[in-house]
């Protein structure tokens, strides 16, 4: 009984873990229009620079959203698997799960980006080889790109955390921290990942 109940576990985290990786691909394009937009009419180099940013990060971290709620419920799952067992091991077991699955959803969405974000790299210059310029695609010339990125995976493991915790809690506990990881988080991380890591810089300065 005990072994049934531990495959079910598995099949349902396997589930989460299908459902953050197929959120991950199927967002990707979407995002990069987004963030596309949100850069009105770039018109030198350092407005373009930013808005590829700006496109990368939302793709680089596309389905987080999603992501974060089944991290919240793998926590959860856990912490009903681990009923009987030290707290602490159950807790390490939750952050596990929830760094599983932010693992699987930046690997997807870099690798679905990466040929879009190359497309997108070229930068529709003059003709004249002084003044065109071609943004580097390169992630190590994209430190906010890369701190998006670690910022969403450690918001993972928090959801995944919390959901450990909250099995233990009571009902308004709960439905307040699914509304927090369903509007409020990905809101905050949208401003703080597009906005806070990639400002749109002062006329003549190229990031």
């Amino acid at each position: 009984m005990i072994k049934q109940a531990e495959r079910r576990h598995i099949a349902i985290y396997g589930v989460l873990m299908a459902v953050t990786a197929v959120a991950a691909a199927a967002l990707v394009v979407p995002n990069i229009l987004v963030g596309g937009d949100t850069v009105t009419d770039p018109q030198w180099a350092g407005q373009y620079v930013a808005e590829w940013r700006r496109r990368a990060v939302l793709a680089y971290t596309s389905g987080s959203a999603v992501g974060h709620v089944c991290a919240l419920l793998a926590g959860l799952l856990v912490a009903r698997w681990s009923m009987h067992r030290e707290r602490r091991a159950g807790l390490v077991t939750a952050l596990l799960a929830g760094s599983g699955l932010g693992a699987a959803e930046l690997a997807v969405a870099s690798w679905t980006a990466t040929p879009f974000l190359r497309d997108l790299s070229g930068f529709p210059g003059t003709g004249d080889p002084l003044e065109d310029w071609v943004i580097d695609p390169s992630l190590q010339n994209h430190v906010p790109v890369l701190v998006a990125m670690a910022s969403v995976f450690v918001v993972f493991l928090v959801a995944a955390g919390a959901g450990f915790w909250m099995a233990h809690r009571g009902m308004l506990l709960r439905s307040a921290l699914v509304t927090a990881f369903v509007l409020v988080v990905p809101v905050a991380l949208f401003f703080v990942t597009v906005f806070s890591l990639v400002p749109l810089p002062q006329i003549g300065h190229v990031l």
